[in-house]
């Protein structure tokens, strides 16, 4: 009678928390299960775990990886400045001179030191942070595990425990965690009704029949699958937490980060250029514009008027001034950042770089790494306005700053170890040589001026000389599935270009130059021009494919006059001085009425000209389908009264056509009787005039 009691007391305790279960608050319904609908199962972390590392490695392989190579190799560049391969999968040969091989160790180190900035540190605290709460989150997966409902566990009894110590174990729990004892605490409820659940599963012969099958004594339940939360977020106390980092995150970080990104790109064009650089070339560089402007041009950007400026540069810089030798007058003479920046190029172009102090020298690194895509963009401008001589003044400059050399310097000092003495050897004599090509192809014993140099140097003119491009050119015009060129037509001229110096999956790495702070990879631009005084461009391309062998393309459209026209195809490189390519092309250009073009269809094309396409075979069907439907759904009476109107109207179409003979036949007979009438007429006059000659009227009778 006590059990009984007992377990009244425990089933209306049980129907307490039930009716206070659902008066709670929405927010913990929407993240844990319902006490009426679901089943009375413990909230546990193990699918939280679950989440978390499938989570925690998704981001952590990838970002360890980049990581670490960005730490080895970070101090050379990007995977395609790095000497190893091109995007073809090619090998990339680089240069073997001792300034070269000195250069490149020297960037790797200053890259080791760079990686170890503030930047750095972050990340590699951050990724030890996701390292370390991946190996907990696996060590706790092994512990915990997704809990399931346990009478035994839930009652703290062992299998074999007799009825006595399970009734004995849940009198126990159930005085401990009774509703009345802990009104105010949720969970304890909640571990009321699982105590009870696990009694009834138990002893009550219904239940512990659906346990038993179903594993649960409520019978069958529906599965659930959602996001495994921690189980802290669906604490009641947390809640109000939870809520203000959430509209924190979603009001103030996000947005901040997303306006700060916004501020930071804003000012920058695509090709990574300041909008105001771009701007200002566009006002101040002309079809007059040559390579004595650009180091104006360039110290007069953005960039280089942001950089910051030094009073204690002041002595230096006079100094380094006096030895510079200017072309022409400042363009800009009263902006302190612009002349110090154009006596740097100048300096730079002039291989002063003895006269500079450690400042100085960075700044003008720094100025040179920028001059990369500011030229580049001054080079495109010139470009889209057809300014062809600008544009090769612009490769031309942006070429001395790679290789150091000033407006009027001499392509040969781009050879190693090669200075104003040795270039007076070279060009005087009886073999003297001018042109960089004519001096490297020549055997090493008939190259002058060398005999001053040490073997160590002559290795490195040769290395220089195995390593600078030698490039075969040849082109051909032509219109596509065409034999004739017509006034209209849309020609593509196919370049091909073959680097000699390369052999078969070998790839052309960084240019000589000694003298420029990053690796530089040659570019070259191909410029097809008509001859006149303009030479006005016709079709560009930029070859930045360093492989063995490029093929590429440029398309124009033939206008102007018929007729056979001579054009130019001019190959620019953008890193060596000496080395262009110039060919002369032929175009005979037909007009449209002297070339007969027959279009020919094949048979078979013809054959599904008579094949109906989908959609004229599906509006057939369906109209074929509308008239039998029409017919079909028409009632006898309609179909017969359809048929007494159609004869009804041939009857009367045939007495329209009765009557209209009939009057045709009355009209024939009024015109006859109207010429009797007539002749009547006339004979009676004749008979009036001439009454002597009866036989005469009465022929006319």
């Amino acid at each position: 009678a006590a059990s009984s009691a007992c377990l009244s007391d425990a089933r209306g305790a049980v129907a307490v928390v039930r009716a206070r279960a659902a008066g709670m608050s929405g927010f913990k319904d929407t993240f844990t299960k319902s006490s009426e609908t679901d089943d009375l199962l413990g909230y546990d972390d193990a699918a939280f775990y679950y989440f978390a590392s499938s989570v925690l490695v998704t981001l952590a392989v990838p970002w360890t990886y980049y990581f670490v190579k960005g730490t080895i190799f970070g101090g050379i560049g990007e995977p395609q400045d790095v000497a190893g391969r091109s995007k073809s999968g090619s090998t990339q040969v680089t240069c073997k001179t001792s300034t070269m091989v000195n250069k490149l160790e020297e960037e790797g180190k200053r890259g080791g030191q760079r990686s170890c900035g503030v930047g750095w540190c972050f990340q590699l605290v951050v990724l030890a942070a996701m390292w370390f709460s991946i190996y907990f989150v696996f060590t706790q997966m092994g512990v915990e595990e997704v809990m399931g409902f346990n009478p035994f566990k839930i009652l703290e009894v062992e299998p074999t425990a007799s009825a006595a110590d399970i009734k004995k174990a849940y009198r126990k729990m159930s005085l401990v965690y009774h509703p009345d004892k802990n009104t105010n605490d949720p969970a304890a409820a909640s571990v009321f009704i699982q105590i009870t659940k696990a009694y009834n599963a138990l002893t009550d012969p219904v239940a512990k029949a659906n346990y038993e099958k179903y594993g649960n004594p409520d019978g069958p339940q529906m599965t659930k699958v959602g996001i495994g939360l921690p189980k802290f977020l669906l604490e009641k106390g947390n809640h109000l937490k939870i809520l203000a980092a959430f509209f924190f995150l979603l009001l103030f970080v996000i947005p901040t980060t997303a306006i700060c990104y916004y501020q930071r790109t804003k000012n920058y064009a695509a090709n990574g250029v300041l909008i105001e650089t771009l701007q200002f070339m566009e006002h101040y560089i002309t079809e007059t514009t040559r390579v004595k402007n650009g180091a104006d041009l360039l110290a007069a950007s953005a960039e280089s008027r942001n950089m910051p400026t030094r009073m204690d540069d002041q002595p230096a810089m006079t100094k380094l001034k006096s030895q510079v030798d200017q072309h022409m007058k400042p363009k800009f003479p009263n902006h302190p950042a612009i002349v110090k920046n154009s006596i740097l190029l100048m300096a730079h172009m002039q291989r002063l770089h003895e006269l500079m102090t450690p400042e100085l020298r960075s700044d003008l690194n720094e100025l040179l790494k920028h001059s990369s895509k500011i030229t580049q963009a001054m080079i495109e401008y010139a470009c889209a306005r057809d300014w062809f001589h600008t544009a090769t003044s612009m490769i031309d400059f942006k070429r001395s700053l790679v290789q150091a050399l000033d407006v009027k310097s001499h392509q040969l000092l781009q050879i190693p170890h090669f200075d104003e003495e040795i270039l007076r050897h070279c060009l005087r004599g009886k073999n003297a040589t001018t042109t960089l090509t004519g001096f490297l192809s020549k055997p090493a014993e008939e190259r002058k001026g060398l005999k001053c140099l040490t073997p160590e140097q002559i290795l490195d003119i040769e290395a220089f000389a195995l390593h600078l491009s030698s490039v075969e050119m040849m082109a051909e015009i032509s219109v596509e599935d065409e034999s004739e060129v017509v006034v209209g037509d849309i020609a593509t001229v196919t370049v091909q270009m073959k680097r000699t110096n390369l052999r078969e999956n070998e790839a052309a790495g960084p240019v000589h130059a000694p003298f420029f702070p990053e690796a530089k990879y040659e570019e070259w631009w191909l410029f097809l021009t008509e001859p006149s005084p303009g030479n006005k461009v016709i079709a560009m391309e930029r070859v930045r494919d360093a492989d063995q062998f490029v093929e590429t393309k440029l398309r124009f459209q033939v206008l102007g006059r018929p007729g056979k026209r001579k054009l130019e195809l001019h190959a620019w490189n953008d890193s060596y001085v000496g080395i262009d390519k110039k060919l002369e092309l032929t175009l005979d250009v037909l007009e449209e009425n002297e070339s007969k073009r027959e279009i020919f269809i094949h048979k078979e094309d013809e054959e599904l000209d008579l094949i109906p396409t989908l959609f004229q075979q599906l509006m057939g069907d369906f109209g074929q389908l509308d008239e039998e439907s029409e017919d079909e759904h028409e009632p006898d009476d309609s179909k017969a009264g359809k048929a007494g109107k159609a004869s009804a109207k041939e009857a009367k179409a045939k007495a329209n056509g009765a009557k209209e003979e009939k009057a045709g036949a009355v009209d024939d007979g009024d015109e006859e009787s109207d010429a009797e009438h007539e002749a009547q007429a006339k004979g009676k006059g004749k008979d009036k005039d001439g009454e002597a000659s009866s036989g005469s009227s009465s022929d006319s009778d």
